[in-house]
């Protein structure tokens, strides 16, 4: 009997404990600030819903200003005030994010000549083993027709884009204009949120935070430079090859890069196959045996790890899930809440298990 009515306290002991950690943890709102609560929490989804078709500019702007905010605080620290330092920032950003789109679509524009040499040459060394290309059967007519497909749907996404310049331009606008609102409040604001919060909410939501820093900051900085780094170590490949064109080769390589898993492998693949259909078995050993070496392994392989240090643990198979499937889901801006979403889903999971493990050591002691 003793020993039952000692299980019973105990019980009662653990019991009284949880609840307590309860009461801790949650706000005490009188009936006046719940309704409150509610006004406010309605305001923000009315918000939502009549500026959706925006809300994907200002989630990328978010996203972007949690990368380039070390940079505002660097400029504050050197006595730079908050607002001038901030838009510094966000011009910074424009003149990188325009300089970069105008020089590859430029690229694009005068090659795009010999890119259709290139695919013409590789179509027809593949027609080669064809069983009757003027009738229409075997591999070149088929290959063909698949190239005028994606050429007349390429013409068709330009056209549909032409038509929405003018909503373009209002977004370019409101991203703009939204990235300097989250440089130079954003963290001011996320500091005020999380101070209201309870301490062990509190200390949950700041793992959450670090976790999507890293990896914003593996999708924005480590992405990019990796692109960048496999552009510059494309020129003296394709320089060395001897086919002109240099800087089209080493930017289709660089742009390549940032596409998960494919990479600039394709480029190297396009190159070596129209190597062969000329007949240049140096050009096309040349691509694989040092093209993909250099251009596609070496920046992954070794400048992205370098790059991430220990600042963040994310596998690359994980970023690829969160790529494609945000891609799927989300459209464009899920390039960047899918690895994100991801991300704190994982970091949510072991949040789950620390607390599981901790409630199961304090009814054990």
């Amino acid at each position: 009997m003793a020993h039952f009515a000692s299980d019973r306290i105990r019980e009662d002991l653990y019991r009284l404990r949880r609840t307590q950690m309860y009461i801790s943890m949650t706000p005490h709102l009188s009936p006046l600030d719940r309704p409150t609560m509610v006004l406010v929490f309605a305001i923000f989804l009315a918000a939502a819903v009549a500026f959706w078709n925006l809300l994907w500019v200002v989630v990328l702007a978010l996203s972007l200003a949690v990368v380039v905010m070390p940079l505002q605080r660097y400029l504050v620290e050197r006595s730079v005030p908050e607002g001038f330092s901030a838009l510094v920032v966000t011009v910074i950003v424009f003149l990188v994010l325009t300089g970069a789109v105008g020089f590859t679509v430029a690229v694009l524009a005068q090659n795009a000549d010999f890119l259709v040499e290139i695919m013409q040459g590789i179509t027809g060394w593949i027609g080669a083993a064809g069983v009757d290309p003027a009738a229409g059967i075997g591999p070149e007519s088929e290959v063909a027709a698949w190239f005028d497909e994606r050429f007349a749907s390429f013409a068709d996404a330009a056209a549909g884009i032409a038509t929405q310049v003018p909503n373009l331009f209002l977004d370019f606008i409101v991203f703009f204009l939204g990235l300097y609102m989250f440089v130079f409040r954003g963290a001011a604001v996320a500091a005020e949120l999380t101070a209201a919060l309870p301490s062990r909410l509190r200390v949950a939501v700041e793992r959450m935070t670090t976790a999507s820093i890293d990896t914003l900051y593996a999708i924005y900085v480590v992405h990019v430079a990796t692109s960048v780094i496999t552009f510059i170590l494309a020129i003296p490949f394709f320089w060395i090859l001897g086919y002109d064109h240099v800087i089209f080769f080493a930017v289709m390589a660089g742009i390549f890069q940032l596409i998960p898993i494919i990479g600039p492998s394709v480029i190297m693949l396009i190159v070596g196959a129209f190597a062969l259909s000329q007949g240049d078995l140096r050009g096309a050993a040349l691509a694989a045996l040092i093209g993909y070496p250099v251009v596609c392994a070496l920046p992954d392989i070794y400048f992205r790890p370098l790059m991430m240090g220990r600042r963040a643990r994310i596998h690359p198979v994980i970023m690829w899930i969160g790529f494609f499937g945000g891609l799927v889901v989300m459209g464009l801006v899920g390039f960047v809440l899918g690895p994100l979403f991801v991300v704190l889903a994982i970091t949510a999971y072991h949040i789950l298990v620390e607390e599981l493990e901790g409630a199961k050591e304090t009814a054990g002691a």
